[in-house]
């Protein structure tokens, strides 16, 4: 192994794999995948969003593993049963290829306790929170405009228009990116005070 590769320095605070806690990205594939504690699903996504994250994370494609389990009180029951929540009832994972889905971590979260020591179980498990034209009874169907309102917050209208231009969802609403284009679509939100420009210029929800 070369020395370059070995170091103390440059250490990260990510603990779970990956330094994401919520983003959007399009479902690229998914496989099962054995290691030596089980089998995990390996999730690929393109054209990542990154909304939170605990160090900076600039590659525009992410992946995350997932245990693989029948229990509900696993972390893969967990991110199914919010997967399911958005999908119609004949539909699966496998119908979630190619679109847009927004997952975000629970850290900390209490599975029950340990029949033996009387300890928490906790995990980190992901929950998908929307997915792109989601008609499940109940799950709203993400808009163009509802994309463009999410990416918005933490971003300076720079940002927010290079990162609404290359979105797909918002590509396709030819008159949503004309009023982006021409401001009236920030403007609007400010005016009607459901966002507000802090004094970097940096857009967020009103307090």
């Amino acid at each position: 192994m070369p020395d370059e590769l070995v170091s103390v320095r440059g250490l990260t605070d990510s603990e779970f794999g990956t330094p994401l806690r919520e983003f959007s990205g399009v479902l690229d594939n998914y496989y099962p995948e054995d290691r030596q504690f089980g089998t995990v699903v390996v999730l690929n996504f393109k054209e990542i969003e990154v909304i939170r994250t605990v160090e900076p994370y600039n590659f525009p494609i992410a992946t995350i593993s997932i245990k693989l389990s029948n229990k509900k009180r696993s972390g893969w029951g967990i991110f199914a049963d919010s997967l399911a929540e958005l999908l119609p009832e004949d539909q699966d994972i496998k119908d979630c290829v190619g679109k847009r889905m927004t997952l975000e971590m629970e850290e900390g979260h209490v599975y029950g306790q340990d029949r033996t020591t009387g300890d928490d179980m906790v995990g980190n498990p992901w929950h998908a929170k929307a997915l792109e034209g989601a008609t499940a009874t109940g799950a709203s169907v993400p808009t163009a405009k509802d994309r463009a309102e999410e990416l918005l917050i933490g971003k300076t209208r720079a940002e927010f228009n290079k990162a609404a231009y290359a979105d797909p969802l918002i590509r396709k609403d030819t008159a949503l990116q004309r009023a982006i284009t021409d401001k009236s679509f920030i403007n609007s939100l400010v005016q009607l005070g459901e966002i507000v420009e802090d004094e970097n210029g940096v857009f967020q929800l009103p307090a």
